[in-house]
């Protein structure tokens, strides 16, 4: 799911230990650490065993640009001493599809139970659509999006009693045009859309679905001077594995000095 925009690991450590406690009230929270994140950064985190690919899960295909970063950092991370083997979860693409719908109907019910309903002739098409499948939709339809993510969230949770990490692409494509998904063509239906965006983004929704800690890092660039980034992700309750590494993957390919051709300083 959303959460902060740093520029350094260090950053992402200390935010992740200001916001990752959970309230007195919380019906579920994750395992507490062991200790600060913060003092993560810089940690040793052993001889790993990595999992790697570049291969999008719905077959659609990956930009040889994205695909190459994704490759350099398993070298790079090969360097570091960890063993790292090319292979990924069974991870049905259309269930992700189907699991991600229960996001979207908790969006249409807030708007739906809001004080003030919306007005449709101020919304975006895709935002009418999905307030109307909210409307339609039954307690057999909001069983089936909770079957899927368990369909999504078992292959996952195996694969990685397997493996330690994880590495994909972030993105599928390089940073698309304004514009390119576009949230008023009255063509799509919710499921369409969700198919069009992960045909951008094909790597992360799995996560956000199956709950799985994951990064980000942007550790390189295309030709234009665009990042690229890759995905660690980890198995429940390892966000450390991911902080020691993204330190480690920080130091030995640092990324944020790095500028692109045209940016808000020139």
């Amino acid at each position: 799911m959303e959460f902060g925009l740093a520029r350094t690991v260090r950053d992402a450590a200390h935010l992740l230990d200001a916001v990752s406690a959970p309230a007195v009230a919380d019906k579920y929270f994750a395992p507490p650490p062991a200790g600060p994140y913060a003092e993560e950064v810089g940690a040793a985190p052993g001889r790993l065993r990595v999992a790697m690919t570049t291969a999008a899960w719905s077959g659609v295909p990956v930009d040889p640009q994205v695909a190459g970063v994704a490759e350099t950092a398993g070298k790079v991370l090969e360097l570091l001493g960890h063993e790292v083997t090319e292979a990924s979860p069974a991870i049905d693409a259309e269930a992700v599809v189907e699991a991600a719908m229960l996001g979207l109907y908790g969006t249409g019910g807030a708007m739906l139970r809001a004080p003030r309903r919306p007005d449709p002739a101020l919304m975006e098409a895709l935002s009418r659509r999905v307030l109307a499948e909210t409307e339609a939709a039954t307690a057999l339809d909001l069983l089936a999006a909770v079957d899927a993510q368990h369909r999504v969230t078992r292959p996952v949770g195996l694969f990685l009693n397997r493996y330690d990490l994880l590495l994909t692409p972030t993105l599928g494509q390089l940073p698309a045009p304004h514009g390119t998904l576009d949230y008023d063509d009255p063509d799509h239906t919710a499921r369409s859309w969700l198919r069009r965006i992960f045909e951008y983004g094909p790597f992360t929704a799995a996560f956000n679905i199956s709950g799985h800690p994951a990064i980000s890092l942007p550790i390189g660039q295309s030709r234009e001077g665009l990042p690229i980034g890759v995905q660690l992700v980890a198995g429940y309750g390892r966000e450390d594995l991911l902080i020691r590494v993204a330190a480690q993957l920080e130091e030995t390919v640092p990324w944020h000095t790095r500028l692109p051709p045209f940016h808000v300083a020139r």
